[in-house]
């Protein structure tokens, strides 16, 4: 079969936190040693920045560059992360942890799971996971994932951090790898009849030309959608959040304020009337974000719910934007690979969109040789990928329409989002786990298909006490010792591994 010719030249379009990843992760691989690395950008598009938060998963991403924790996470005002504390979510006052999960948690994990499982076949009280795993005992005592003595397995933590700042450190990165900074805007995109791209024209008349794109434009999407023509699949009837609104407050303002004594390693979402309330701790600030439903609340109504939610007077400069929440048909098609907003966005919760351009790259670059081979290896390539897209894309809305449909708060704006329409999938792991039933296997039937894992589904199904008040199905529980020993497992871990000395 005859051999496709060589690609020589990428162009990636856009910067900010997903095409710098790509620069930075293509210039780190040998692959892609002998091909051209250009990176077009305007200067007149700031980064989106509505998460600021990361999963684990960026770690292995900055490990793999060779990057030190310390080095980018000072530039980038960068604190660690050990989970997510969700507040009011049922509007009843209480909050329950997620907790990142590593290996030292399986036995008490254990614990939490049966207890959860009691819970919901109506026996004994409610139970959280904060207490079950180390993470949680973490956040509790305001403490780092970073331990104080070396741990006998790895642990896992994400980060928070200044996104802007992210995206200029990947830069400096990249381009000390030999990738080329275009600053220019785009006025004009050819394409060839066989609807491949084929030059980006440049406002000062440069045209250029390369082999390959990605396209990191935001959620403007002018390559793979305007472009290219790929269709836009909307979630905007299925999760109902499409605008935020938010202020950051420098650390000195947080002196002597309530605020002050809030998280320093854990991201905090706290439930409002038409949507929530984020608080990311950085070195420098506390960022704040209210996203929320335009449907159901006013732009300056949200402003004014946010500013007082975080205790600033209404005068207060915010700042406002618009999400377009969905995904594109295919990630790749023909010669554009689109990451970033311009593939997918499911809305902050769970901090999934650096994630995701993590992931779309790494299966790029794991892909890329065996696609330059032949057209029948190039065709495979793309569907390999799209699909393994797709279904954690969906994996993951899945996962965050759990958070509104088992809430019970009674605002119109969460009524709403309790009637939204579901997957065939999560109908049957919500109905299993209300009623009873068995749980576990379901998640197991749909294991390679699921964004989330067993821990984090009981997190927070357990955490909103999601279940039939009336329901009593036969189910023996453990004992209270036994959960009691758990729970003095985490904190004992947490005190040898994790506390300063003086402590």
């Amino acid at each position: 079969m005859k051999v496709k010719q060589a690609i020589r030249k990428i162009i990636i379009l856009g910067g900010g936190t997903a095409g710098w990843m790509a620069a930075a992760a293509l210039a780190n691989n040998p692959v892609f040693a002998a091909i051209e690395l250009c990176l077009v950008e305007s200067d007149n598009i700031g980064t989106i920045g509505v998460g600021e938060g990361s999963t684990p998963h960026l770690k292995r991403f900055m490990d793999n560059l060779g990057i030190s924790e310390k080095d980018w996470m000072e530039q980038c005002h960068a604190s660690y992360k050990t989970g997510i504390d969700f507040i009011n979510w049922n509007g009843d006052g209480q909050q329950y942890f997620h907790p990142f999960y590593f290996q030292m948690d399986v036995k008490p994990a254990e614990v939490f799971f049966i207890n959860a499982n009691a819970r919901r076949r109506g026996h004994g009280n409610a139970v959280k996971p904060d207490a079950f795993f180390s993470s949680g005992v973490l956040a509790k005592h305001n403490l780092s994932p970073r331990p104080k003595k070396t741990l006998p397995c790895a642990n896992e933590y994400g980060y928070h951090f200044d996104a802007t700042e992210l995206a200029n450190y990947l830069k400096d990165y990249a381009c000390q790898r030999g990738v080329r900074q275009i600053i220019a805007d785009v006025v004009e995109v050819s394409t060839s009849p066989n609807q491949q791209i084929e030059t980006l024209n440049l406002a000062n008349g440069e045209r250029l030309s390369a082999d390959f794109f990605i396209d990191a434009s935001g959620f403007s999407a002018k390559l793979i959608h305007k472009a290219l023509g790929v269709p836009f699949q909307s979630f905007a009837e299925e999760l109902l959040n499409d605008s935020a609104v938010t202020v950051p407050v420098p650390v000195p303002a947080l002196i002597n304020s309530t605020q002050a004594q809030q998280a320093k390693y854990h991201t905090r979402a706290t439930a409002l009337s038409a949507g929530w309330l984020w608080q990311i701790p950085l070195t420098h600030r506390l960022g704040n974000g209210y996203v929320y439903s335009s449907r159901h609340l006013s732009a300056n109504a949200a402003a004014k719910e946010l500013l007082h939610s975080v205790n600033l007077p209404e005068s207060t400069q915010v700042r406002f934007l618009k999400l377009r929440v969905g995904v594109s048909d295919k990630a790749w098609h023909n010669n554009v690979l689109a990451i970033g907003l311009a593939q997918s966005f499911i809305e902050p919760l769970e901090a999934t969109s650096i994630m995701m351009t993590q992931f779309t790259l790494e299966r790029f670059m794991s892909l890329f040789e065996r696609y330059q081979l032949n057209k029948q290896a190039e065709t495979l390539s793309r569907q390999t990928l799209n699909q393994a897209v797709m279904q954690l894309v969906l994996g993951i809305k899945d996962y965050i329409q759990a958070h509104y449909v088992t809430s019970q708060r009674s605002e119109p704006y969460w009524v709403a989002a309790r009637k939204v329409a579901i997957s065939q999938r999560l109908t049957q792991l919500l109905k299993a786990w209300y009623q009873g039933e068995d749980f576990d296997l379901l998640l197991y039937q749909y294991d390679q298909q699921l964004a989330y894992f067993r821990p984090s589904w009981y997190a927070l199904l357990a955490g909103m006490d999601y279940r039939d008040p009336k329901l009593k199905r036969p189910f023996e529980p453990i004992s209270a010792e036994i959960t009691a020993q758990a729970i003095s497992y985490c904190q004992t871990l947490v005190e040898q591994y994790f506390q300063p000395k003086h402590s």
